[in-house]
This record gives structure tokens, sequence and C-alpha cells, in this order.
């Protein structure tokens, strides 16, 4: 059975075995434990890179979660749309483009576009091969989710 038109999804991006890039991760492990209403359904990413447009499909609003740098301070947890992202995209290769490059491909791909918003939190740093969060970011894990219920239920 196909989802409907109307479905919601709520799609976490990460690496938790390089620190702080790792936050999409832990807020999808928390969003699980959580009821949704049966129209939403969350996805976690990880680091799927263009695998992740699938998460588009049949998908009239998405909010996508991940680490971001330079919106802000260490662990603030960021609301933003698509247009603010733009000047991200700074070259034609989806190698560390991340979502910039996931939405410059779904824009190609997809009309319309499903209605969608980022939230993120400000990360201390990318740390290859060391699992965990900086104290700021994995704080910022609840308020992220705290948000995105918010956002689920406006």
């Amino acid at each position: 059975m196909a989802l409907s038109c109307s479905s919601r999804h709520i799609v976490c991006f990460g690496n938790e075995l390089h620190g702080d890039d790792g936050f999409g991760s832990y807020v999808y492990a928390q969003l699980c434990r959580l009821i949704w209403p049966e129209d939403v359904k969350v996805f976690n990413a990880g680091i799927s890179g263009l695998n992740a447009l699938r998460f588009f499909d049949d998908c009239s609003r998405a909010i996508l979660v991940d680490a971001l740098v330079n919106f802000g301070n260490v662990g603030e947890v960021c609301l933003l749309r698509p247009e603010d992202l733009a000047d991200r995209l700074q070259q034609p290769t989806g190698h560390g483009q991340g979502i910039p490059y996931l939405l410059e491909a779904l824009n190609a791909i997809r009309n319309p576009l499903p209605d969608i918003l980022i939230v993120g939190v400000e990360i201390a740093a990318v740390t290859p091969f060391s699992p965990g969060l900086s104290d700021k970011t994995a704080q910022a894990v609840a308020k992220t989710v705290q948000l995105i219920r918010g956002l689920v239920s406006a």
C-alpha cells in the first residue's frame, strides 16, 4: 500500500562514529521512542547522500535533521528553510555537500517539492572515529526533539 500524498517525513542525517556529526542519529533514536500520528514517518538517513532521495517519495512535508556549521553558537538549535542553505552549495559534487546538494538534486527530479524545513544544531567539531557528542551538542538533542514535536503538531 502506497503512502498517502499528505505523508510527513522526518529524516535524520549523521555519522555517529564522527563526534558531533552524529547529532541526527541521536535525535533519530529519541524520535523513535515517541508515538507519532499515522501520517508521520521517521527515517534514519545516516550518511546516505543521494540515496536519501527515496525518503521524499510520497511526502508532502519533510523535516530534515542534521549537524550545522557556521549558523550560530555551539549547541544552538536552528530552524532553517532550504533557501537558507542555498549559498552552501559551492561545488558540483556530492561528496561532503550534505543537505544542500541533496536539495539541489531533489529540485531537479521532483515537482512539486514537498514543504521542507531543516532542524539542526551548531556543532563543536566533527571528530573522526570518536563516537559520542560534545556536551553542548548532546544537550541540544532534547531541545531538537521538542522543536520537532511542535512542528508536527502545528
